[in-house]
């Protein structure tokens, strides 16, 4: 994923797009710091994952504090348009209820002592693809 960045932020300074290097460059160290900040190694695609929703929740904020103030938010939107093209396609709420249904239908027991086991699984499953807090409510829901 490191590598994507470090080849987008070389286009994007070819082609002298501003907007778009300047955030992959703050990205890129962002990312590059989590891996050499712990053991100097490479920061895994899931951390460099993670950084992109925090930078992405920060532009959101921005929005809609810019929008309060009826003020331009063009920029701010481009960055988040550009930053999702590296998150893989989400799943819609229909995808992950069905999902959740498809490991809760193998399981032994479905109480709720079961949680652990179905988060896991939806882990290893779709790492990086739903919103954890949606998630964790359909399991309560479904572990009743």
């Amino acid at each position: 994923m490191l590598a994507n960045i470090r080849k987008d932020l070389f286009e994007a300074k070819k082609a002298h797009d501003l907007v778009k290097s300047n955030l992959l460059s703050t990205l890129l160290g962002e990312a590059m710091a989590v891996g050499k900040n712990a053991g100097n190694r490479e920061t895994t695609p899931e951390e460099v994952m993670q950084i992109i929703r925090k930078f992405m929740k920060n532009i959101d904020e921005t929005i809609t504090i810019l929008t309060a103030e009826a003020k331009p938010v063009d920029k701010e939107k481009a960055e988040r348009a550009i930053l999702e093209g590296y998150l893989p396609k989400q799943l819609s709420a229909e995808e992950l209820a069905k999902a959740i249904d498809d490991i809760v239908a193998t399981l032994p027991e479905k109480s709720p002592k079961a949680m652990g086991q179905v988060m896991a699984k939806l882990k290893e499953l779709y790492v990086g693809r739903y919103d954890g807090k949606t998630a964790n409510q359909l399991v309560k829901e479904k572990l009743v």
